[in-house]
């Protein structure tokens, strides 16, 4: 019997592009066949002699517009009889297209190191377990898929991230070609436009900046690619500034798969490749979408809602129907969400191959089908055919300023000090770079390129969303905090030395004197440190009087001083001249609990830890601690070692609900202390695992409340540790500052119990954040009353998908330059605010238009007080634009919740904008944002409490996790302790462990962190917080000079921006980057230089930039520094018009008669232009080296094996505008000859060659392994690689870490304040041959002002010792802790780690009289 057993509506269509038929799929069962299936009804179309039994696809035609479902009768006839069934026929919509993007996604570190994911992974024993059986290294990655694309002409792929085509690059040059061709006939994309894919919300817009800088420089420029896409797979949340600055960087367009959901998007529940795709239709915006930063520019951008892996699955399929029917299955959920009729299915995953199914799918579907094509795509197909299509429609993306954030809160608090260590880095980079400048146009200094360049690839390099984030193995941790390390020596490098440059340029009177750098725009006041020569009298001022100082320590002859240095000029220096005579106290021991200054007045509680019990504002009278409740108390929380769901450790907060507070129990001790300067109180105690001192100081003259908590111990594990401060402001919502913008937050949910409620909503903050509002809504109330209520986080709801853009853009766009992010919504689709899909939660709505437009606005009004519909309704009828407030159904405390749905029409409160002409209401309410207030608006309830109108705000300096909850307590995220993988986990054996055998994500030593309250009347604009978190974290700098003369004024403002602080000055350098580019024309700050500012209130400004050298030319440039449109000159000064939140750089020549004070030609150097250990090895990667060497490497050499007793040399270069030349040299071993064994070369831009060396041993040859090392000397560089031969020339396995003995005593080391002596490290060459190469000495963040130089050169001759000296130098004032230290030895590829010992620093001897009896913290030094 025939049998119709299912009937099946596709949206599959074959025939012809003018007259597609859909495909009806029809399951019958017969015994035997031919049969005829036939469709009729709402549709008609047969196929005939197929088999009895099978799945029959039957082409029908259907005169109606997709979407309309047909009734359709089926009827199916054989030889076993006719059957026929009723169906349903959805009609499809032809002409879709799935672009299927063939990538690998790649992590340079992670939970293995940089040599193994390079190259090595093979080779690595340890790195086995957790490697999927498709996982390759990165060079092994860029074959397959370049030898792929040799063989089959339909596949094409992409290649993105910098950090694994540099070093492919370099070393496999005979690939160049097929590379180039590829991308000239459009098969490979070169993409991403970054070195990386960096996590941009943990790190300043100025690295995000260098890190398109150096992406573009190597992709378009050395490459030969063109850069359009932002590929940013797998970054943990985004900047919101990051789609206008890669804008700014020439990009049109971004992807990437983590962003307005939690981690693995609305597709997947957890991150295994086998979970199954959900249904994606529940987000509030379609999947491409303009996304647009607070500077309002932006990028066409593509989430992906499957993830980047979506299409790696079919992989698996086991054939190739399997693989096609898994591709349509995305097709099905992915065109849901999808902006046209295009669909991007990423088909790769972590360190995939080619995947075995992609052309066969392209070949054989698009043969049996016209709708939906499957092809075989690159990025830029996609984005133009969305592009074509809205062109061609006339429709509009949906466009949104949404925050990407949080996403895998943990990020912003594992391995805090690799935080720590970065920002300070970057700030001192930054202030380097400044001052570099202009130490150029003030005298004869060189400008440091090529020491400044490296510092700033080793910060993009640990920017990587698995570095700076701490979800790194233990053995990835110590390398990146090396490489960070090297960044902060070279920036510290770099600026001393043109500090001192600049000095030496100041008169400095008959006894010498501190000269006091301010590296901001704007005039200064604040405390600065010096260490001088005793005895130390005091200092002057320029008019002779004292200046206040204290005595923070001294030793041997050593005086650490804190003075307050006043009114120092914007970019510029004052001097204070060391005192004859006379006496400086230290600090003394006074009463009580409570200290003050001139702005605050703060009280301890002993009995409750020493906590906050008050802090007074003095200028206002008001208490801002909330009452009863104590302010910075210590919280510890008990964690999960994973997430019970999810799995995942570090990327996690995950707080098992189980606290304990500092506050529970009595201090240990407390200690008031005074001095001229200021007042501070110290508290001792403990709290479960921690010990503690926590410093508070007012500072005369200083508006703010200095802190520190120094960890004196911590053997904690799945330990998580707050710092809270409750200050409540009635009304007020979480702020923080991000790169270069502010925006408003959600309400966090800090003490769940992860595994009830996974999302705490922790958010990153650059330097700061607090209770105050982005923007307000000022409501008039039925009294005739003002109210103000703050809003953050804004969904804006238009009638219609088709008005997102016209409606909503410009209001979307100007709420963002006043910090308010919003998502663009319909009242047709979704609403924002499940906790369970979104990422973050609105605090209000807009809805535009009144209930006959707009259909939430009915609903809405539906359930809420009559009297709003009456207000509206009068409003409307009175002619002009409505403005109503309809209050939310239950206050902020009781909305935001752990299990939070704000999703109801009352869940949150709305303003509703209506009028005759939305278009005009909402031009309206624009207009009106220009002040950050949006006025007249109705609100007839009388229950608004209103916004209390001051701001508190705690400044940091790099602790960026934090979390404010719905009661106004604000929550800084110090440190945690995760047990999870891959904490402990190390690749190279032996394995090391931090002194007590523990992991070091457990982070068992000492601690400081440094953090800062500040509050004022107003919103944060009005309270100043940018400057003064500009001020906390670029701290006055102090050199000491002995008596000279100079032609520079003891007073002197360098660069000035005005109206001070309307604008603030990111950036200050020599123009152009041209080692990242490939270019060799250096550059000098006398040719031109670069200044970026960024408007930081949101608010349109005209600004002048003048200088000591007074200007010529200026030209408005991108942020990659190339010049375009002519600037505004007059006079020697910069007139700029800067809209609100805007990022601008300007190209600016001097004037050839603008000499500061007598420039010349360059001369003295500021830092280093080579590396410190000669020569350089040229696989850098095999070393866990971070980024290239200095210099960047732009001509390499490498050798390898040839045969039996010959070498192939290959030399590259990475150089685009002249030619490369070098010497080559062979260096055999002893008694054996080479030939050629040197010679000249010379190559052209981007060229590259290769030549034969024989070798040939000494009849009595050892049997080896024996080195035979290649070295090219080039540009002051020496660099060579190695390859290891046995006694007859044939390849040998070489060596291996274990035949460098790295011996470290194990006791450590124990130092005193003021110590300065040499650490010996003994070094025993186990091998028959010579080792050379270079040493690391590696401590954690808060140590590096102890241990001196990081890199030393090594050499240790056969089986012989060597020792390598270590310089330590303790400040005179350093607390006393217990850290870390390790020798990290690197040679022939080869990494040999000695184990870490205890650094120790004792408590200093008792002071004497008028001595400081302890120290304070000090950002980068020990405690």
């Amino acid at each position: 019997m025939l049998t119709i057993d299912a009937v099946e509506s596709t949206e599959l269509f074959v025939g012809h592009d003018d007259a597609p038929l859909q495909i009806l799929r029809v399951t019958t069962s017969a015994p035997e066949g031919p049969i005829e299936v036939t469709v009729s009804g709402g549709a008609h179309g047969s196929v005939s002699g197929v088999p009895g039994t099978g799945v029959h696809e039957v082409p029908v035609s259907a005169a109606a517009t997709p979407g309309t479902a047909l009734g359709v009768t089926v009827r199916a006839t054989g030889p076993s009889g006719t059957a026929s069934a009723t169906a349903t026929l959805v009609v499809a919509e032809p002409g879709w297209t799935v672009h299927l993007v063939s990538h690998f996604h790649y992590d340079p570190v992670w939970w293995n190191t940089q040599a193994g994911y390079a190259s090595q992974w093979d080779a690595q024993p340890e790195a086995q377990e957790v490697r999927m059986s498709f996982q390759f290294t990165a060079f092994q990655l860029i074959d397959a898929h370049l030898e792929l694309a040799r063989r089959d002409p339909d596949y094409r792929f992409v290649l993105a991230e910098v950090d694994y085509l540099k070093p492919y690059w370099d070393a496999v040059p005979e690939n160049r070609e097929i590379i180039r061709t590829l991308v000239a006939e459009g098969r490979l994309e070169i993409m991403g436009g970054t070195y990386n894919e960096p996590n941009t919300n943990l790190t300043g817009a100025e690295t995000t900046i260098r890190n398109a800088v150096h992406g573009v420089g190597f992709q378009r420029d050395v490459l030969g690619g063109e850069p359009a896409t932002a590929w940013q797979l797998d970054a943990f949340g985004h900047d919101p500034q990051f789609p206008g600055l890669m804008a700014d960087a020439g990009l049109t367009s971004s992807a990437w798969a983590r962003g307005p959901f939690h981690q693995w998007g609305p597709s997947l529940s957890m991150g295994t490749y086998d979970t199954p795709h959900g249904d994606p239709s529940g987000m509030q915006f379609r999947s491409e979408f303009e996304w647009i930063s607070p500077s309002g520019r932006g990028l066409l951008t593509h989430y992906m809602a499957a993830h980047y892996s979506a299409g790696w699955s079919m992989d698996s399929a086991q054939s190739l129907e399997a693989a096609e029917e898994s591709v349509y299955g995305l097709f099905l959920r992915m065109r849901k969400v999808a902006a046209t009729r295009n669909v991007l299915v990423p088909v790769g995953t972590d360190y995939s191959p080619p995947n075995k199914w992609l052309t066969e799918i392209h070949r054989d579907w698009n043969s049996r089908y016209l709708w939906p094509r499957f092809v075989c795509a690159l990025p830029r197909d996609f984005f133009a055919a969305v592009a074509a299509e809205l062109t061609a429609s006339g429709a509009r993306l949906s466009p949104q300023t949404r925050d990407m954030n949080p996403v895998y809160t943990g990020k912003d608090v594992s391995y805090i000090d690799t935080k720590q260590a970065h920002r300070a880095a970057e700030n001192e980079l930054l202030d380097a770079e400044r001052f570099a400048a202009l130490a150029c146009l003030a005298g004869d200094a060189a400008y440091p390129e090529a020491a400044l360049d490296k510092a700033w690839r080793q910060l993009v390099f640990g920017a990587h969303h698995d570095a700076l984030t701490g979800t790194e193995s233990d053995q990835v941790y110590v390398d990146l905090l090396a490489g960070w390390r090297e960044a902060f020596d070279l920036a510290r490098e770099v600026h001393e030395g043109a500090l001192r440059h600049l000095a030496a340029r100041v008169p400095t009177g008959e006894h010498g004197a501190v000269v006091v750098f301010n590296a901001l725009a704007w005039p200064r006041t604040d405390v600065v440190r010096a260490e001088v020569a005793a005895p130390f009298h005091g200092l002057l001022d320029e008019n002779g009087d004292a200046v206040p100082a204290v005595v923070e320590g001294e030793r041997g002859g050593r005086v650490r001083i804190a003075f307050l240095a006043g009114d120092v000029p914007s970019v510029g220096h004052r001097a204070y001249r060391l005192a004859p005579e006379g006496r400086c106290e230290g600090w003394r021991q006074g009463e009580g609990t409570a200290i003050a200054n001139d702005r605050y007045r703060l009280t301890v509680d002993p009995a409750r830890g020493g906590a906050v019990a008050s802090l007074v504002d003095l200028a206002t009278g008001e208490e801002l601690i909330t009452p009863g409740e104590i302010g910075n108390e210590i919280v510890v929380y008990d964690e999960y070692p994973e997430h019970p769901t999810y799995r995942e450790g570090p990327w996690h907060l995950l707080p098992t609900g189980t606290s304990a507070g500092s506050a529970a129990a009595p201090a240990t001790s407390v200690a008031v202390e005074r001095s001229p300067l200021g007042e501070r109180v110290t508290v001792t105690g403990s709290v479960g695992p921690l010990a503690y001192t926590q410093v508070i100081t007012l500072w005369r003259g200083v508006d703010r409340v200095d802190c520190a908590t120094h960890v004196d111990r911590f053997d904690g594990a799945d330990k998580l540790v707050r710092l809270r401060w409750p200050c409540a402001v009635p009304g007020a919502r979480p702020v923080s500052e991000v790169g270069h913008a502010v925006v408003g937050r959600s309400f966090a949910f800090p003490d769940v119990d992860t595994a009830r409620h996974p999302w705490t909503l922790d958010n990153p903050a650059h330097q700061w954040f607090g209770l105050s509002s982005a923007a307000r809504v000022a409501l008039r109330t039925p009294d005739g009353g003002t109210v103000q209520h703050a809003i953050g986080v804004a969904e804006i709801v238009v009638p219609a998908e088709q008005d997102t853009a016209p409606l909503g853009r410009d209001l979307a766009v100007r709420l963002a330059r006043s910090g308010v992010t919003a998502t663009c919504t319909h009242a047709e689709g979704n609403r924002y605010g499940l906790l369970a899909f979104d990422s973050n939660l609105p605090d209000v709505r807009i809805a535009v238009g009144g209930p006959d437009d707009n259909a939430f606005t009915a609903a809405l009004l539906e359930g809420a007080d009559p009297r709003h519909r009456r207000e509206l309704d009068r409003a409307l009828a009175a002619g002009g634009p409505a403005l109503l407030w309809v209050p939310a159904g239950r206050p902020a405390a009781e909305t935001f919740h752990p299990d939070a749905d704000l999703r109801g029409p009352g869940d949150l409160p709305v303003l509703v904008i209506a009028g005759a002409d939305l278009r005009e209401a909402v031009a309206a309410v624009v207009a009106d944002l220009g002040d950050h207030v949006i006025e007249h608006v109705a609100e007839v309830t009388g229950r608004e409490p209103g916004l209390a109108d001051r701001t508190v705000a705690v400044l940091n300096r790099g602790v960026p996790g934090f979390a404010v909850d719905a009661e106004g307590r604000m929550h800084l995220s110090l440190m945690r302790s995760c047990t999870s993988w891959p904490s402990g986990m190390w690749i190279d054996p032996p394995r090391r462990t931090a002194p007590d055998g523990s992991a070091f994500q457990l982070q068992h030593w000492s601690h400081t962190f440094d953090y800062a309250l500040a509050a004022g009347e107003g919103d944060w604009r009005r309270a100043g917080i940018v400057a003064r978190a500009h001020d906390y974290n670029h701290p006055l700098r102090a050199v000491v000079q002995g008596p000279h003369d100079g032609p520079l004024p003891a007073t002197a403002s360098l660069v000035t921006v005005e109206p001070a602080g309307a604008a603030v000055l990111a950036a200050f350098k020599a123009a152009g980057n041209p080692i990242a580019h490939g270019r060799t024309r250096p550059s000098d700050p006398r040719q031109g230089v670069t200044a970026r500012l960024y408007e930081p209130h949101g608010e349109e400004v005209s600004v002048r930039v003048s200088a000591a050298v007074p200007f010529g030319e200026a030209a408005v440039a991108d942020v990659l520094e190339v010049a375009g449109p002519e600037a505004k000159i007059r006079d020697g000064v910069l007139h700029a018009e800067l809209a609100p939140s805007e990022i601008a750089t300007f190209v600016l020549r001097p004037r050839e008669d603008g000499d500061l004070a007598g420039a010349g030609e360059p001369g003295m150097p500021l830092a280093r232009a080579a590396e410190p250990a000669q020569p350089v090895y040229s696989r850098f990667w095999l070393h866990n080296r971070g980024s290239a060497p200095i210099g960047y490497q732009p001509l390499s050499v490498f050798a390898g094996h040839e045969g039996d007793g010959r070498l192939r040399v290959t030399l590259a270069s990475d150089l685009t505008d002249a030619d490369a030349e070098g010497e080559i040299r062979v260096i055999a071993p002893p008694g054996w000859d080479a030939s050629p064994s040197d010679r000249p070369v010379r190559l052209g831009p981007g060229g590259w060659t290769a030549f034969d060396v024989d070798l040939a041993p000494p009849p009595d040859a050892d049997p080896g392994p024996w080195p035979v090392a290649v070295r090219l000397e080039t540009a002051g560089n020496s660099h060579e690689d190695v390859v290891f031969v046995d006694g007859q020339g044939r390849p040998a396995a070489g060596c291996d870490p274990g035949l460098l003995a790295v011996d470290v005593p194990a006791e450590g080391l124990t130092l005193s304040p003021g110590d300065r002596t040499t650490w010996t490290v003994r070094l025993r060459n186990l091998a028959g041959f010579g080792i050379r190469g270079e040493a690391q000495v590696i401590s954690p963040w808060g140590t590096w002002n102890v241990v001196d130089t990081a890199v030393h050169a090594i050499e240790v001759p056969p089986g012989g010792e060597a020792e390598l000296a270590v310089a330590l130098d303790v400040p005179p004032d350093a607390r006393p802790g217990e850290w870390w230290a390790l020798v990290k030895c690197m040679w022939f590829g080869q990494v040999s780690y000695s184990p870490a010992v205890p650094l120790r620093i004792a408590e200093a001897a008792p002071a004497r009289t008028g001595e400081a009896p302890s120290a304070l913290p000090r950002t980068g030094e020990a405690g």
